[in-house]
């Protein structure tokens, strides 16, 4: 079978999945989760999930147990997945659960601050232009840093700050809203240490959860931003998105939504939370995307910093 990228695998997975087609999902991931090493962890969980749908609860025990022989782990939270209710009750899985979890909060401490760097041309100016770009749940550093390498070319400084919250190996969320200010915060201050960033040109944006702890971070004046990019935005409270200081009342935030994306509602609502405080802000809403970049997002950022910053 030849290889594809994990992204392409990952979309077309979600493709089957959507079409409740479980065994052809599995006939996929099992010939091609090789090829990704990196990603074992994330591809034994799909696999038990996939095996549960498909009504194969002995082999999700089965895989569970060789998975956490080869030293996975994940946190209890993503147990409570509905796709995994075939194998819930049982004593065996229930005791596997119980082993991941105190692997997880073994590692959980040793998890350290963390961040990635897109390094641009130095400017003529000596200062760099800086953009914040915080990962989705379930990602980290070096999630979509793709898409944001259209900022490096045009002479932005990318610092990708990681959460320290794991849900598994290489995989972070930013639940705790205060551990996360303290990651994002860390990265900016290591990076002002490094690099001198033009404060008139610092902008902080982010992915689906990531994009939430941004605005967060903006609108209470943690992070000194100009400007908010916002790609498939999502937070569990929008109504609690509100200017805190008087710079964050200047703050101009950019939406980039999909129609067929699940927090599309959630972003409107987050769109209200800042019309009713009187941020300024504009988006562009794609018809056909789902909870994902646009393939065009380098037209997207530069509408965006058009909107922020002239």
């Amino acid at each position: 079978m030849q290889p594809m990228t994990f992204r392409e695998l990952s979309d077309q997975l979600v493709v089957l999945y959507d079409q409740r087609n479980f065994e052809d999902a599995l006939q996929l991931l099992e010939g091609q989760r090789d090829f990704f090493p990196d990603q074992a962890t994330r591809t034994t969980f799909w696999r038990m999930c996939l095996l549960s749908l498909a009504g194969r609860p002995a082999e999700v025990l089965s895989v569970f147990q060789q998975g956490l022989e080869a030293g996975q782990w994940w946190s209890q939270e993503l147990f409570a997945d509905p796709d995994l209710n075939a194998v819930r009750e049982l004593s065996e899985f229930q005791r596997l659960v119980a082993i991941s979890e105190e692997k997880y909060q073994e590692e959980r401490t040793r998890i350290p601050s963390d961040h990635a760097i897109l390094l641009p041309n130095p400017p003529a100016s000596g200062k760099y232009p800086l953009l914040i770009a915080l990962h989705g749940r379930n990602g980290n550093k070096e999630s979509h840093l793709e898409f944001w390498e259209v900022a490096r070319r045009r002479g932005w400084l990318v610092v990708s700050p990681q959460s320290t919250q794991p849900l598994f190996p290489g995989a972070y969320c930013w639940d705790n809203t205060a551990q996360g200010v303290v990651d994002v915060l860390y990265s900016y201050e290591q990076v002002s240490q490094e690099y001198e960033i033009d404060p008139e040109r610092l902008l902080i944006a982010g992915f689906s959860q990531g994009s939430g702890l941004a605005l967060h971070t903006a609108l209470t004046g943690t992070i000194p931003a100009h400007g908010f990019i916002g790609v498939a935005s999502w937070w569990a409270d929008p109504k609690s998105l509100s200017p805190e200081t008087e710079e964050a009342k200047r703050l101009r935030c950019y939406f980039i939504t999909g129609e067929k994306d699940h927090t599309f509602d959630t972003a409107m609502e987050i769109q209200k939370a800042l019309q009713e405080n009187n941020i300024q802000f504009d988006q562009e809403s794609h018809a056909d995307l789902a909870h994902e970049f646009p393939s065009e997002f380098e037209s997207s950022f530069d509408k965006a910093i058009k909107f922020i910053l002239e």
